[in-house]
């Protein structure tokens, strides 16, 4: 368990971290508060036995609030150390349920109803690992070493093939037990790990999806009769099991042990499901942490990001001129862009800007954030500016990329920039009074006494000492060129000169304390 924390002082792997930081969480009770240690997840059907798994999160896939058994489930829980359990209320009141916690101890929490199981499990796991927590083995593993050995299981009982299909008809895991009865489809399936697309079969797969328990399938043509059930987390459907009956029919026994592996199926499809899912939230997820400062070592990092050892990596920035209210829009478009165009990318969005980590040299960085800006400002259908910083050799450097990149972003605002995409070369002489402006607010012991009480004078009097020193320091010196910007005699000029030096005790004589009048009355301008 890590103790490290994020920006707002919150734990990275705790309760009040995740309902702070993934969206489908919210708290139901917390009679040990929000600081608890959490270390991985666990999906669980209330009906099987309670893994050992101390400080995980429980996932109570098909429970009901209202029930008392999952009361019992609670106390099991706390018994066995857990860090809490996520339940969806689908509309009932779960009054029973939170007196239970507090009885126990143990902190509910309840994910949105129209969230999938697989999105909530996702976000949890990425948020955890994101930042270096979370070395929990979950119960329900995402490989399918596991669904080979229930098919196994199955076809010992059934005396016939096993399948396990997710809803593609991708063939997950199948029986390899000797003499046990196949027809050529089968085979097929398993050689092709899908099975063939046909008209019919299609209506086959509706029907058993849509039925409770388990359908049956008479023989036809060269197909041996089959039986089949859906594979579910809750009311999600995940998949589908098959088994090819034995000569003399399929027994109420092997029935039972074809809904009862379907029931052992669910996590293992879930987990299979959330991978591609779960892949992409780890690289937002990840990247979004090596930006913040708080994300797992450089070289970590660069494996879960698909990076290679040492490769170079830049940042587009995008950010929308209206605020932060269209950041969440423009990371769906930036999402789909990439997705499209470059799958490797990775995006990921702060408050204020989306950035995408980029593999490219900078002129073709570029072009590609030109490419983006033109789709998602047509999208949007409002004005959104992009940066690209220069490549920098790893991720040890990934703090430097986010402040050159929103350096570019801030010197861009108002359309300094020009083109619809900056870089560092063109907006650098604006970086960096933008930095040294940042750096007298900070420090504003720093700031020259008499240019203080120069403008200070000028606010109070109505005078225009300021902007005869700037015009002057503009001219570098030129008296008559200065006067004439201003539009006075040189002789005002001078004598404004004069006073500035008797009243506010600027040197102007010494070139240091020029530019540094200078420096500090040009950013009174900004």
């Amino acid at each position: 368990m890590s103790d490290r924390t994020i920006p707002d002082g919150r734990a990275a792997g705790s309760l009040r971290f995740l309902v702070g930081s993934t969206g489908p969480l919210r708290v139901l009770a917390a009679p040990g508060g929000l600081d608890v240690p959490v270390r991985g997840t666990v999906i669980h059907d209330p009906g099987d036995p309670l893994p050992a798994a101390p400080s995980a999160l429980l996932l109570l896939v098909g429970a009901d609030v209202a029930d008392p058994r999952t009361g019992t489930v609670l106390r099991r829980a706390a018994a066995e150390g857990y860090a809490g359990v996520v339940v969806k209320c689908r509309g009932q009141e779960a009054d029973r349920l939170t007196a239970e916690a507090e009885r126990c101890s143990l902190a509910v929490l309840a994910a949105g109803d129209a969230v999938p199981w697989r999105y909530v499990d996702a976000e949890i796991g990425c948020a955890l690992a994101a930042y270096g927590v979370g070395d929990l083995s979950p119960s329900a593993p995402a490989g399918t070493e596991e669904l080979f050995s229930l098919a196994d299981a199955v076809a010992a009982v059934v005396g016939g093939s096993v399948a396990v299909e997710d809803l593609d008809q991708h063939v997950v895991a199948y029986s390899n037990v000797p003499g046990q009865r196949i027809d050529s489809l089968r085979e097929r399936g398993i050689l092709e790990r899908r099975v063939p697309d046909d008209p019919g079969q299609r209506q086959q797969y509706r029907d058993v999806l849509a039925a409770d328990g388990v359908v049956r399938f008479p023989r036809a043509r060269d197909e041996l009769a089959r039986a089949a059930v859906a594979v579910r987390a809750g009311a999600l459907p995940l998949g589908t099991l098959w088994a090819i009956e034995p000569e003399g029919g399929l027994s109420e026994q092997a029935a039972s042990a074809l809904r009862d592996a379907a029931r052992l199926a669910a996590p293992h499809l879930l987990r299979a499901l959330n991978a591609t899912e779960t892949e992409q939230r780890m690289r937002r997820d990840t990247l979004r942490a090596l930006l913040e400062g708080y994300g797992p070592p450089a070289d970590e990092a660069a494996s879960r990001l698909g990076l290679g050892q040492g490769e170079k990596v830049s940042l587009a920035a995008f950010a929308p001129d209206e605020g932060s209210a269209l950041i969440a829009h423009l990371e769906s478009s930036l999402v789909r862009y990439c997705a499209a165009h470059l799958p490797t990318a990775t995006v990921t969005a702060s408050a204020r800007a989306v950035y995408v980590l980029l593999t490219w040299p900078s002129p073709a960085a570029r072009r590609f954030a030109d490419g983006a800006l033109g789709t998602v400002r047509a999208g949007l259908g409002t004005p959104v500016r992009a940066a690209v910083t220069r490549a920098y050799p790893d991720l040890l450097r990934a703090g430097a990329l986010r402040r050159e990149a929103d350096d570019i972003l801030r010197a861009t605002e108002g359309g300094r920039a020009g083109a619809p995409t900056a870089t560092a070369e063109d907006v650098r002489h604006v970086v960096l009074l933008n930095r040294l402006a940042d750096e007298l607010r900070r420090e504003p012991w720093l700031r020259l006494p008499g240019v203080a009480a120069l403008l200070a004078h000028d606010a109070e009097q109505g005078t225009d000492y300021a902007a005869t020193v700037t015009a002057w320091l503009d001219a570098t010196g030129d008296v008559a060129s200065a006067a004439a910007g201003l539009r006075v005699h040189p002789n005002t000029l001078r004598y404004r000169l004069r006073r500035v030096r008797e009243l506010f005790g600027l040197d102007l004589d010494d070139r240091e304390v020029r530019l540094a009048a200078w420096l500090e009355l040009r950013l009174a301008q900004r």
